[in-house]
């Protein structure tokens, strides 16, 4: 265990014996600490002043809102005129563009603290200043790297949608709480699989554990951010404080997609396959606004040239085994939804955890090892389909799925992923059913934890 860890779990047990319950520490019902005024260590210098550096770069850079021609990319300043330009050229090589981005004042009503570790940095109360650079007329299935003349260390890349039929990879996580200490190695086991984006399910900064703030949160997941596109669902843990929502997540994430009648869900699309984010702390049932958009928005993607299959994702759970709350109304409602317009994959999150559960047609991934404290992944293993529960475990972890081309010819003349493929590990009786069937294009995914080691891999055919 690494002095980080074991300090982080010191803390935590102190944490635990304050309070009636160690769930009350941790939950959205009980919000971080935040303070008006620094108390100790290194804010008690502190003189109402944002600090700032030279570059005057506070957080980022990210890419977000991309689709096959169009890309955002966005930072934050501590003061206003910095260099608003960001440089950009496609990665196997050609012409530099230039896009700036002029200062966008943002007030932050309250400095919030890490109250458990005094030194980590706080998250000033004061104007910041967002950056949104929007880039057009980009090359379709086309890999960018960018750099921020405001810092030469500050770059990235983003790759613009694949055409229908590409094959292309993407990692799933959610519930990361990096100053937990082991965020950053679930992330050096994982991006080096090179995935074009990154989709989140909820909870991406806790405040509640009291040793982070979003200050310590950016430079941490920066490799996870610079990697790709971010398109993060929301979470409990992203209005703890009365303000968060609006002045962090909103500020930071707002706008990741497509197609959205609210803050909170959107789509969007990459080589035929559709994502759709959808936001649990939002009523959600068939006849919600949100329903309402998420089965209609289905339908039509499911209508359009070139579909090959949809994601859903979000942070509160339809089906877990864990030791949190299910949701068998909604599921008993968008499950015919999902089926009807080929969804065949749903991730979730919110139970400190991994799961896999094969239902006919359609997989459900927990992928809630992010960096949380690891909860109790059996709590409820009573429930009546726990029986589909085929992989399951505590440990920290991301996915990186695989979508193989429309075509995937095999050097043996066969077709990558037909019914003489090897069975996948740990497929269970559907998941075999299901690849048993028409040769043809899969999606592949492995589960990969802080340590390196592969804790599930399977794939299905594409129908």
């Amino acid at each position: 265990m690494s002095r980080t860890r074991g300090l982080v779990l010191v803390l935590l047990a102190a944490c635990a014996s304050a309070v009636p319950s160690f769930t009350a520490c941790m939950s959205s019902s009980s919000p971080a600490p935040a303070a008006e005024e620094p108390a100790q260590d290194a804010s008690d210098e502190w003189d109402g002043v944002i600090p700032c550096g030279p570059t005057m770069l506070s957080k980022g850079p990210w890419s977000l809102a991309i689709d096959a021609t169009r890309a955002k990319i966005r930072w934050e300043s501590c003061r206003p005129g910095s260099n608003p330009t960001v440089v950009f050229a496609p990665e196997s090589g050609g012409a530099e563009q230039r896009v700036d981005a002029p200062d966008i004042p943002k007030v932050v009503s309250v400095t919030s603290f890490a109250t458990l570790d005094r030194k980590v940095p706080p998250d000033y109360k004061g104007t910041w200043y967002m950056h949104e650079a929007a880039l057009s007329g980009l090359a379709p299935a086309t890999c960018y790297a960018y750099r921020l003349l405001a810092d030469p260390t500050a770059k990235g890349r983003f790759c613009t949608a694949r055409r229908s039929g590409d094959g292309f990879r993407f990692m799933a996580i959610g519930d990361t709480n990096p100053a937990l200490g082991r965020t950053k190695y679930v992330l050096d086991r994982n991006l080096p699989a090179n995935p074009d984006f990154v989709i989140h399910g909820g909870d991406i900064q806790y405040y509640a554990s009291t040793l982070e703030t979003w200050a310590l949160w950016f430079p941490i997941m920066a490799p996870m951010l610079r990697q790709g596109g971010f398109f993060p669902a929301i979470g409990n843990h992203e209005s703890e404080n009365p303000q968060e929502y609006e002045e962090y997540t909103l500020r930071f994430f707002g706008g990741a997609g497509f197609d959205q009648p609210s803050p909170g869900y959107y789509r969007f699309e990459s080589g035929g396959v559709w994502f759709f984010s959808v936001d649990t702390q939002d009523k959600w049932s068939a006849q919600s606004d949100q329903g309402k958009w998420l089965a209609a928005s289905l339908a039509d993607a499911a209508s359009k040239p070139g579909f090959r299959f949809s994601v859903v994702y979000f942070h509160r759970p339809l089906v877990t085994c864990g030791d949190m709350p299910d949701n068998p109304g909604t599921r008993a409602q968008f499950e015919p939804i999902f089926l009807a317009n080929k969804v065949l994959l749903v991730f979730q999150a919110h139970m400190h955890g991994y799961e896999r559960f094969e239902f006919p047609g359609i997989t459900y991934v927990t992928t809630a090892g992010g960096g949380g404290l690891i909860t109790d992944v059996d709590a409820n293993k009573f429930r009546t389909y726990c029986d589909k529960r085929v992989a399951a475990g505590p440990y920290y972890h991301a996915t990186i799925v695989e979508v193989d081309p429309a075509a995937a010819p095999r050097l043996d003349g066969g077709v990558e992923g037909g019914a003489d493929a090897a069975a996948p590990r740990d497929a269970g009786p559907d998941a075999g059913a299901r690849d048993a069937g028409p040769s043809g294009p899969m999606y592949r995914v492995k589960v990969t934890d802080d340590d390196g080691n592969v804790r599930d891999e399977f794939s299905h055919v594409i129908p």
